[in-house]
């Protein structure tokens, strides 16, 4: 007991002296596998490899042959081959039905009075029609409407049977000239980065009126902003434009390999990276750069598995490539028996940028509260070690960089990461799914100078950052695979360290809410700072105790997982007391008595009622709300109070155990807008009336 106290007491103090033991000695470099093997991966890794793959799947934007829609795509017959030539234990290309797509074959836009000349060309560049742009063949003045996505843009203006130019959004622009007030068709020069990139086109498109939409350019923000300069200076000018387009019956089209575990074949992970950003729309780095990467650590793996310098993993391997969320829920629809036998999933989306060039950092966005896990703890690891030994430290600068990874036509630059709360947009929203249950995570390579436009190329890519998240997330990867109680021992003491650095973390953050607040809103912001706290202790310890799905029967581990477990308990409960206190003194300050908060109705309320999905609850389900006699479009509005940010998680945390306000309480402490209990309240009527959660 003395003992236990006296490490309880070491844990408040490294947390109350400004994180010391954040700090890491300078010679200290080590990961979860041995440094043997550390070499090993280093050695066999390709940026080139992974790079040469983007090269070619990506290397300029192509047009779609017809027999392409009508058999398969040549992303996925690429990857199927290189799968087969590797030698994965197996390897499939499998067909989901989908709704038919548009595909551009014609856009030309040209000037043709006062000059000749052409302003945009589908063949040189796809982005510059926009997606949805209906056949056309018109001749017409060029107007200028300033954004033209407000009516007051239009004032004084008559563009019917006019071609629009505008700077606002594509399908904005398109809804307000065309559909509203009759022109021709549009021309925007809408852009991410106008100055940064001037010449970039975004890929935008227009929808949701397919009978009457015409069509629609995109231009680069210099060529818009030129025709806009002698539109507003008087001059006019006539364009043609022409357009032909079809819409194409397709199937997805998702390459599925393996390589089966060992001892456990029927626990498994799952690397995933989406083959298609879209059909027509083709992007390097989103998302060739990461399918071209998780091709390389499947090669890698079985070099060195056959070279005999890698065990095969205890648990198997899966591979999936898919067309961007659309093709990944059929496929976990399909194969949920095979999915329930997954611990995680890492779904790499856009990871090749050019770091320096593109301003960005490698991110990990990880697993939302309501999928603690390991995953991200490991990744972390590993992140932290290609970071502390691919700079060059002030201490070891004889050294340079002590264990580089670096791609022979690949940049030099210093690795930079960030750890960064859970975020959802691609594939792994579908693992995390409340239908699902796989905790997945999305490395990511933000921000990206050149992202959804026809910047989006190899020449804005590095082979190394490509070798580095290749090698971050095969170590990554394999060390979950590959865990026995060892490797889940490590895990355990990772997950341990890291979660007491997060909690004074967040102690840092609830005493910074309390010093912020004013006087009026202090017993509020301490009611909201104190429920921030008491979620990071949940989530810590909810994290910790994931790991032992990695234990088997190995009771020692377990116990040594309890141990560190109740250490985290006992000191998030002393941080409650010391936030308690810095409450105290601040309400002293400000001449107010610290109150403890109290519940109010609709948290009474949500007390006492724990919702339970019902079987209905299977597979993919997203934010969608069954069609039912009980449910009109006035109810689901009446009832759908609740954040639409928040209704992913909101679905997570269903799980039988939960109350209602167990859920508002995790909700409100990872949003940055408060989370009411009434909210969370009406959106569980909804569901119920739906048919998917009893009460």
């Amino acid at each position: 007991m003395i003992f236990r106290k006296i490490v309880i007491s070491i844990f408040i103090g490294l947390f109350f002296c400004g994180f010391a033991g954040a700090q890491i000695a300078p010679w200290h470099y080590q990961t979860l596998i041995s440094e043997e093997l550390v070499d090993k991966f280093i050695g066999e890794i390709s940026g080139e490899i992974a790079m040469s793959h983007v090269y070619e799947m990506a290397a300029y934007n192509r047009g779609r042959t017809l027999e392409e829609y009508q058999t398969t795509f040549r992303e996925a017959t690429y990857v199927y081959n290189k799968a087969v030539e590797y030698g994965f234990d197996t390897v499939e290309i499998e067909y989901f039905e989908s709704d038919s797509i548009w595909d551009g074959e014609v856009g030309e836009l040209w000037e043709i009075s006062p000059n000749l000349t052409e302003i945009a060309d589908y063949d040189d560049q796809k982005a510059v029609l926009a997606k949805g742009s209906k056949s056309a063949e018109i001749t017409a003045e060029l107007v200028y409407v300033g954004s033209g996505t407000k009516d007051a843009d239009y004032n004084d203006l008559d563009v019917k049977g006019k071609i629009v130019l505008g700077y606002g959004g594509t399908n904005s622009l398109h809804k307000k000239a065309v559909l509203e007030r009759e022109a021709a068709g549009v021309v925007s020069y809408a852009s991410i980065h106008p100055v940064y990139d001037p010449d970039q086109v975004p890929w935008f498109g227009i929808y949701g009126a397919e009978t009457k939409q015409t069509f629609a350019f995109n231009l680069g923000y210099r060529r818009g902003n030129e025709l806009r300069k002698r539109l507003e200076k008087g001059e006019e000018i006539t364009v043609r434009a022409t357009v032909k387009s079809s819409i194409q019956p397709y199937k997805h089209n998702i390459v599925h390999a393996s390589i089966k575990g060992r001892e456990l074949p029927d626990e498994s992970i799952i690397f995933s990276a989406h083959l298609f950003e879209g059909i027509a729309k083709q992007g390097a780095n989103d998302d060739i750069s990461g399918s071209a990467v998780i091709l390389e650590i499947g090669r890698a793996y079985l070099q060195m598995i056959k070279d005999g310098s890698l065990e095969r993993p205890r648990r198997t391997i899966h591979f999936i490539w898919v067309p961007e969320i659309h093709g990944t829920e059929p496929w976990i629809k399909k194969h949920l028996d095979l999915v329930k036998t997954m611990l995680v999933n890492l779904n790499l989306d856009m990871v090749g940028a050019h770091m320096s060039k593109s301003r960005g950092s490698y991110n990990l966005q990880r697993t939302p509260y309501s999928r603690p896990s390991y995953l991200n703890d490991v990744l972390q690891n590993v992140m932290e070690y290609v970071a502390h030994t691919n700079r060059e430290i002030l201490n070891n600068r004889p050294r340079l960089f002590t264990k580089p990874i670096i791609a022979p036509t690949g940049s030099q630059d210093p690795f930079q990461y960030n750890i960064d709360y859970h975020y959802g947009s691609s594939d792994h929203i579908m693992f995390n799914d409340w239908g699902v249950g796989v905790p997945g995570v999305m490395p990511i390579t933000w921000p990206d100078m050149y992202y959804h436009s026809s910047s989006d190329r190899p020449v804005n890519m590095d082979p190394t950052q490509m070798k580095r998240a290749a090698f971050i997330n095969a170590v990554s990867g394999y060390a979950i695979a590959n865990a026995d109680g060892q490797m889940a021992l490590k895990i355990a003491s990772d997950s341990f360290s890291y979660g007491l650095d997060r909690l004074g973390k967040e102690f840092k953050r609830t005493t910074e809410m309390l010093s912020s607040s004013e006087a009026s809103n202090l017993s509020i912001t301490y009611k909201r700072a104190s429920n921030v706290l008491k979620q990071a202790i949940i989530l810590q310890s909810a994290t910790l105790q994931s790991v032992t799905e990695l234990a088997g029967g190995n009771r020692n581990l377990k116990n040594y997982v309890s141990s560190l477990d109740k250490d985290i308990i006992k000191t998030g409960k002393e941080m409650e007391k010391r936030l308690f206190s810095y409450y105290g003194h601040t309400a002293k300050a400000m001449n107010l008595k610290a109150v403890k908060p109290s519940l109010n109705s609709s948290e009474r309320k949500a007390r006492k009622i724990t919702p339970k999905p019902t079987t209905l609850v299977k597979g993919y389900m997203g934010t969608t709300i069954p069609s039912t006699d009980l449910i009109s479009k006035e109810t689901e509005k009446e009832f759908s109070t609740i954040g639409k940010k928040k209704i992913r998680e909101l679905r997570r945390l269903i799980d039988g155990k939960r109350n209602a306000l167990e859920i508002t309480q995790t909700l409100d402490a990872q949003f940055e807008s408060p989370t009411d209990a009434q909210d969370v309240l009406n959106y569980l009527e909804l569901l119920k009336l739906s048919g998917l959660v009893m009460m």
